[in-house]
């Protein structure tokens, strides 16, 4: 599958590492010029045991890349997962500037019909922020194209992230469509061998759940 993920920070870089690993095709895309040129050389912004060598392993097997080019990123994927930072605000609300500026990337470099995943830990009803933003441009630019949304928050570890995401515990999957969930189930496929661990539910639901489990 052709996969990218917006936003190079802990929760995006291992899910795109995680996610070349077995095969996809993953593009990594940062507005930080630096970092993109520290991973392209295979070394890691963050600490993560195991993490820097399954970068290597990627890179050289041509399967994840590293990138600024939003435009060509978004165009030459099928499946998108914004796993952006959702910093918290002095008021104690949910920073979602990232989260509606990579929404809005999108929007405008739509050139096919698209599964957008939001992996990022966000307050309910984000999601459904980020598909209205999107379908509003669609709306307003008289585009042809459908795009599926999917809330698919992160359970990671730090110090065992790597673990943590390929053999998980669960993997949460809010939808809409069966036709996006049926994807997604595919490209978690590897990761759940060897019994089901995937829950499906709606969108709001999976949002939710992440914030049950932090509490």
């Amino acid at each position: 599958m052709n996969i990218s993920v917006i936003g190079t920070g802990y929760v995006g870089l291992v899910t795109g590492t995680c996610l070349s690993n077995v095969g996809n095709k993953v593009t990594c895309l940062d507005i930080d010029h630096n970092k993109i040129d520290l991973l392209k050389n295979a070394k890691s912004p963050i600490y993560e045991p195991g993490l820097s060598s399954k970068i290597k392993s990627g890179i050289e097997s041509k399967n994840l890349q590293f990138t600024s080019n939003a435009k060509k990123t978004i165009q030459s994927t099928d499946v998108i997962f914004i796993a952006v930072g959702t910093p918290s605000l002095n008021s104690g609300e949910t920073d979602l500037s990232f989260v509606i500026n990579a929404a809005n990337t999108i929007a405008k470099n739509l050139n096919s019909n698209k599964i957008v995943v939001t992996k990022s830990t966000v307050p309910v009803g984000t999601t459904h922020m980020v598909k209205e933003l999107i379908n509003n441009y669609i709306k307003e630019k008289e585009l042809n194209y459908i795009v599926d949304f999917i809330s698919n928050p992160e359970f990671l570890k730090e110090g065992k992230a790597i673990k943590d995401f390929e053999s998980p515990d669960r993997i949460i999957l809010g939808y809409e469509t069966k036709k996006a969930l049926d994807v997604m189930k595919e490209l978690y496929r590897p990761f759940n061998l060897h019994h089901d661990k995937i829950i499906s539910m709606d969108i709001k639901s999976a949002e939710l759940t992440k914030y049950a489990a932090n509490a």
